[in-house]
């Protein structure tokens, strides 16, 4: 099946009564993943309208905004789910790619071959001026049937600004730095004995403000859930 890119004729309706599937169900802060059939092939859809309330119509639109600006900079992209189109401010569509999150793939191990072609996709993706930030995370790696790695979920990406601001460029270079560290810690999560001395030296060696991010991070998180959840 050819690629899918902008499926024009989508609407809240159609995903609704097209569903065949729910790769995950709403709840708090975590969108509906939704499998849909189209006349070209199954979709997903990443859909917030079941998502708690408050953090629905205040957080929601701001996700998917995201996520649908990062897929437009890395159309054509290999390794990156393609964009299909934006349903409505709580939903956006992208391409559906048969595959296992590398939380559950226990069955066979990984090669050095399958971490090369992620960190190249993480490399492509940094050269579109797109950070993922949040590479750490269950899930936002899958390993496709066809043995490829693919990057999902760009809701907490930083993109590259298009000036020339030495700062925005200084912080983006940090969040590029993560990614990579990111790839090295899924490594030794899941393959230990395929890491060089290199790469060793390298998740030993704390990386600048790393300490504060997840601090802020992780204090921005119990905010949210405590103000715009349900209890």
């Amino acid at each position: 099946m050819p690629r899918l890119i902008y499926m024009t004729n989508l609407s809240r309706n159609f995903i609704e009564h097209h569903t065949v599937d729910f790769l995950r169900k709403a709840g708090g802060t975590r969108p509906d993943l939704r499998v849909v059939d189209t006349p070209d092939g199954k979709i997903v859809v990443k859909d917030f309208k079941n998502s708690d309330t408050l953090f629905k119509l205040i957080v929601g639109p701001i996700l998917i905004r995201r996520e649908y600006g990062a897929l437009r900079k890395l159309i054509d992209v290999q390794g990156i789910p393609q964009l299909v189109g934006k349903i409505d401010r709580y939903a956006v569509a992208i391409e559906h790619i048969p595959a296992t999150s590398l939380d559950n793939h226990i069955d066979e191990a990984l090669t050095d071959q399958f971490y090369d072609s992620l960190r190249m996709v993480v490399d492509k993706m940094h050269e579109r001026g797109v950070a993922h930030c949040d590479l750490r995370s269950r899930g936002n790696v899958i390993l496709g049937d066809d043995g490829k790695p693919y990057v999902v979920d760009f809701a907490a990406c930083v993109y590259l600004g298009r000036g020339i601001n030495p700062l925005t460029r200084a912080l983006y270079k940090q969040f590029v730095l993560a990614d990579n560290n990111a790839v090295l810690r899924i490594k030794m999560r899941l393959s230990p004995h395929l890491l060089t001395k290199d790469q060793l030296d390298a998740l030993d060696t704390p990386l600048p403000f790393e300490r504060p991010a997840k601090a802020f991070g992780v204090f921005i998180r119990n905010l949210t859930r405590r103000f715009l959840t349900r209890k």
